[in-house]
């Protein structure tokens, strides 16, 4: 674990490093990830499970209503309201996205630190930190989210601020900030390194989709239905979570080299240091470690090195 916190600390780590730290972590805490996965995530998916019902019942209306030769006006007026429903639950999915899935993930990124710092892995602490944020997450999502769906209707400007601001969500964990603070935090963190950003996450997303593709064939022997559906929405936040913990190590490492905390004991990694890590204060007696009997017995060797200098 201390190896790992002092590459996370010591140097900007390229993509595999990352996404091997990353597993690691993950698995260092996945035990205490679970009770987050029940606590927040377990009724985040039943609540996306029951949106994506309708939309798919509002979808079937819609494809009977537009399979008629000559709708009627009633049909019309039919076909009207489902578009207003599907419009609807959209919305309410992406809401949850925005507005509820960050909490968990914040609550991951609590952890990910306390398991950086040698503490004691605690999720209920975790989870209680990551609800009081909720203020600022409802802030920052509703920007955030605005704003990339305002820009992905020209995509190049939605993607380029996606990836952008993506890192708010820890910038909300361990800086406290919020609203334009935190996108603008999360902007300096990736500014200059938006293409690597992009490959890394994307990265992420695929080791994500590998895991969800297994999830969605273990499902397939459980038929169709709602339970099925919500059990593998439920086995995708566990995607999640590594993702999660994959940002978050992004953002930590960036953060240290950003404020060139590269040495422990200055800035940003002074919280994550432990005593062992520290360099050795000088003792009474000493010079820098160096007892003053050695220290005397040097300087003379140098002064006369300085005079040979000095006659040749």
């Amino acid at each position: 674990m201390i190896l790992l916190r002092n590459e996370i600390y010591n140097r900007e780590l390229r993509w595999m490093e990352l996404v091997t730290a990353s597993m690691q972590t993950f698995a260092a805490i996945f035990r205490p990830f679970l009770k987050v996965l029940m606590f927040l995530f377990l009724p985040i998916s039943l609540l996306e499970t029951v949106i994506l019902q309708r939309m798919a019942q509002v979808q079937g209306t819609m494809i009977h209503i537009d399979g008629s030769m000559a709708p009627t006006q009633p049909q019309v007026q039919q076909m009207l309201e489902q578009m207003m429903q599907m419009m609807t639950q959209e919305f309410l999915l992406y809401a949850v996205a925005m507005f509820l899935q960050p909490v968990g993930n914040i609550a991951i990124a609590k952890m990910v630190k306390q398991y950086l710092d040698g503490e004691k892995m605690e999720a209920g602490k975790a989870i209680g930190e990551a609800l009081n944020h909720m203020p600022a997450i409802l802030i920052t999502g509703f920007i955030y989210g605005s704003l990339v769906l305002l820009g992905s209707f020209v995509i190049v400007p939605g993607v380029y601020f996606g990836i952008a601001w993506g890192l708010y969500a820890c910038v909300i964990a361990f800086e406290d900030k919020k609203g334009w603070d935190a996108l603008r935090a999360s902007k300096e963190l990736v500014q200059g390194k938006w293409w690597k950003t992009l490959g890394y996450l994307f990265l992420l997303s695929c080791v994500a989709m590998l895991w969800n593709t297994a999830f969605d064939f273990l499902c397939g022997f459980m038929g169709e239905g709602l339970k099925r559906d919500l059990f593998y929405q439920f086995l995708c936040y566990i995607s999640v979570g590594f993702t999660a913990v994959g940002e978050c190590l992004l953002y930590l490492n960036r953060k240290a080299v950003a404020e060139g905390a590269c040495v422990f004991g200055t800035g940003f990694v002074n919280d994550f240091a432990s005593a062992e890590d520290m360099p050795a204060e000088p003792v009474e007696g000493t010079v820098d470690g160096v007892a003053e009997e050695k220290t005397e017995e040097i300087v003379p060797l140098l002064e006369d090195k300085k005079d040979e200098n000095e006659n040749k």
